[in-house]
């Protein structure tokens, strides 16, 4: 009997000790991340969401951005004075999708950081800037096969003569009209996105049937949370 207790105590003792393996394991990372100071801990939270299948909630769109890879590079991380609030920079190496549209970047992110019950936290997401882009992206998209010449005018940077751009133009005449993105490559800069963009273009005008395929540049400027278009390029 004594023997079957000193099994049953060392039986406890190994899996006590696996059971705190796994914690250190799981949480290590992040404790680490506190003891070290918030930027540690912020520059963790990054490093954790570099996964597939992250879901990105892009404003105006019923589809979300799903990523394939996401990857952040040369993080630095600035606080703000009353600890609670925090900015990290990098650069971002991204391939997802929005629905059946393919969506690649590379080029600098910035991520606002809120301090939450303890805990560092991206706010809105983790790649707002790339959201936003999408955002702008996707609106263009809709306006432009529904006919809606006021909300382009409206995705357009101040400075335009207050047209819809070249695009409509060309797509105004058509009937049925439907717009299909194949892809949006995206280098996003600090104040600006430089996108090509490969498309499909679909309809009937009086004359024939339009079925054109082609790739366009786009130009976005930054306007405080959200991107707009060049009016040269839109």
């Amino acid at each position: 009997m004594r023997r079957l207790e000193d099994w049953g105590r060392l039986g406890g003792i190994f899996i006590a000790a696996l059971a705190g393996l796994a914690v250190l394991v799981f949480l290590g990372p992040r404790l680490l991340g506190a003891a070290a100071g918030p930027e540690a801990e912020i520059i963790t939270s990054l490093k954790e969401a570099e996964h597939d299948g992250v879901s990105l909630s892009v404003p105006g769109s019923a589809l979300p951005l799903v990523s394939q890879k996401l990857q952040y590079a040369r993080i630095s991380v600035s606080v703000a004075p009353d600890g609670n609030r925090a900015e990290a920079a990098a650069t971002l190496d991204f391939e997802g999708k929005l629905g059946v549209t393919v969506v690649s970047t590379a080029g600098v992110e910035l991520t606002p950081f809120s301090r939450e019950s303890g805990r560092w936290k991206p706010v809105p997401s983790e790649a707002p800037r790339l959201v936003a882009v999408v955002a702008a992206l996707e609106a263009r998209r809709r306006a432009l096969e529904q006919g809606l010449p006021d909300v382009l005018t409206r995705l357009t940077a101040p400075g335009g003569d207050g047209g819809a751009g070249r695009t409509w133009e060309e797509m105004a005449p058509l009937r049925k009209r439907r717009l299909t993105v194949v892809a949006w490559y995206v280098r996003l800069e600090r104040d600006e996105a430089v996108v090509t963009e490969h498309y499909r273009v679909e309809g009937d005008l009086p004359s024939r049937p339009v079925d054109t395929r082609g790739e366009r540049p786009l130009l976005l400027v930054r306007q405080g949370d959200q991107f707009l278009f060049s009016p040269s390029l839109m």
